[in-house]
């Protein structure tokens, strides 16, 4: 059975929706499960974000060591640790960075948006790249409204998050959609990103950040479950509803990296309120991100 028809076999068996594209760095061989069709990329989208910070690293546009402020009205709902900081915090760019790629910290996340210039700036970059199937329109914010009837988006942060414990949130809204008006991206272009940032599109220090920090992803329990001990991923997942994401450079060998780009979604409706049923419901997504995983690692296990 070859490697497609491994990994076609675990989404069937999982019933998942998933989009998946392979690069194997060294040899340039590629393979694909639907890489070309555009899922919401959810919190994968700080990739594109982390590759625009380099750019402007490397142009001296901004600096690592710079702080900034942390005010009240920039603390976004959802993962993260900011929210929970008193304003007037001054966090340095480097900190800001980290905290959005390793714990996907979505306040820290908009900051950056904001530091680098807005949402139209790191979809320009992405087009200058010639990637012309990434979109980023929304922060973090702005895109999880879009979660919620209008009826309730403009509530307080924590008015909102109460409203969850009782209500489910919008299944059809713009949040879910695969179109351009949303941040979404295929997984061969994330690929084709992420095997830029290896490459020479930065100068080898700002590369070196860039990678450090993704090295230090806290949350990899999906490509890599499965995955031998000791093994170094540099990735970035993402989650909101039945959207389950993960993307990175799995590094087999000294000499040998596997770009995995990852997009799942699954019908997380009928479980939003029943706690048992989803976590095993999870868990079954996820098991499967793994099986992913260590097939692609399996397959280039012995590559020189």
């Amino acid at each position: 059975m070859s490697l497609r028809e491994r990994l076609q076999a675990i989404i069937t068996e999982a019933d998942i929706e998933a989009g998946v594209a392979v690069w194997h760095i060294e040899s340039g061989r590629r393979l694909d499960v639907s890489g070309d069709v555009p899922f919401p990329m959810a919190s994968t989208f700080k990739i594109p974000i982390l590759a625009t910070a380099c750019r402007q690293l490397a142009d001296g546009a901004i600096s690592l060591e710079a702080r900034v402020q942390l005010a009240d009205e920039d603390k976004s709902m959802g993962s993260g640790i900011l929210p929970y900081f008193e304003s007037g915090l001054a966090p340095t760019v480097r900190d800001l960075l980290t905290l959005m790629i390793i714990i996907s910290d979505n306040t820290a996340t908009d900051i950056m948006v904001d530091y680098l210039g807005g949402a139209g700036v790191i979809e320009g970059y992405m087009r200058e790249l010639g990637l012309t199937d990434i979109f980023f329109k929304w922060n973090c914010k702005e895109l999880l409204r879009f979660a919620f009837p209008p009826e309730v988006a403009d509530l307080p942060l924590e008015e909102l998050v109460q409203w969850t414990t009782k209500n489910d949130i919008r299944r059809d809204g713009l949040v879910f959609s695969k179109g351009a008006e949303n941040n979404v991206s295929t997984a061969k272009a994330m690929n084709e990103l992420l095997n830029m940032m290896y490459g020479d599109l930065f100068p080898r220090d700002v590369r070196a950040v860039a990678f450090e920090i993704l090295r230090k992803q806290q949350y990899t329990h999906r490509i890599g479950r499965f995955l031998p001990r000791g093994v170094k991923i540099a990735s970035k997942t993402g989650t909101i509803g039945g959207i389950r994401n993960d993307c990175g450079i799995i590094s087999v060998g000294d000499e040998n990296h596997v770009i995995l780009s990852l997009f799942t979604e699954w019908d997380e409706a009928p479980y939003w309120n029943k706690p048992a049923a989803h976590h095993q419901r999870v868990f079954e997504v996820e098991t499967a991100m793994g099986k992913i995983g260590r097939a692609v690692y399996d397959e280039f296990a012995d590559a020189s």
